[in-house]
């Protein structure tokens, strides 16, 4: 934040403070709308159902299935962590969870496309990345919030290391396709 956008940011709360205090009716209808969007983003959570125990252990292995490859994409962070995330590989598969849990999606090599939006975005903001996969070899796309001033940006975090990988998805559930 600039220097200018957190005197703003300051006075707008000093402003709602005495605001709210000399006419509370104010602040309430100020909060009613607020409350109306926090409702709205926890409505729009349609999160995948988790799979079984044991395929969530064989997916934690970081191993692609022989003449395939597999994009792994993983949430585990506070910041927009209740908030679902929309996520689709190749237009084809998609699906939306919260913080700490992981997608699996096995695919021909070559190149693929990941897309990725917060729930409460609107379309056309997805967050999309491209990766190009070898037969046998895997990829753990870490989903992370680069906070702004107004609003988070959704970034991937490119992992193709497989200790590392194993090491992050060890505590996350699994989540299926839609």
């Amino acid at each position: 934040m600039t220097p200018k956008n957190i005197i703003l940011l300051g006075l707008a709360i000093i402003a709602g403070v005495v605001l709210g205090m000399m006419y509370p009716i104010i602040g309430l209808i100020l909060f009613l709308p607020a409350m109306g969007f926090v409702v709205y983003i926890l409505v729009n959570n349609k999160g995948a159902s988790e799979a079984d125990p044991v395929a969530a252990q064989a997916a934690r292995q970081f191993i692609a299935s022989d003449g395939m490859a597999a994009i792994y994409v993983m949430r585990d962070g506070f910041v927009g962590g209740q908030q679902g995330m929309n996520l689709t590989v190749d237009d084809s598969l998609t699906t939306q969870f919260r913080t700490g849990r992981f997608a699996r999606a096995e695919v021909a090599p070559g190149t693929h496309r990941v897309a990725g939006r917060m729930a409460a975005q609107i379309g056309g903001s997805d967050t999309v990345q491209e990766v190009t996969l070898w037969a046998g070899e895997c990829v753990l796309l870490d989903a992370k919030m680069e906070m702004g001033a107004l609003q988070g940006k959704l970034v991937f975090l490119e992992t193709r290391n497989p200790a590392e990988a194993r090491a992050k998805l060890a505590k996350l559930k699994l989540v299926e396709w839609r």
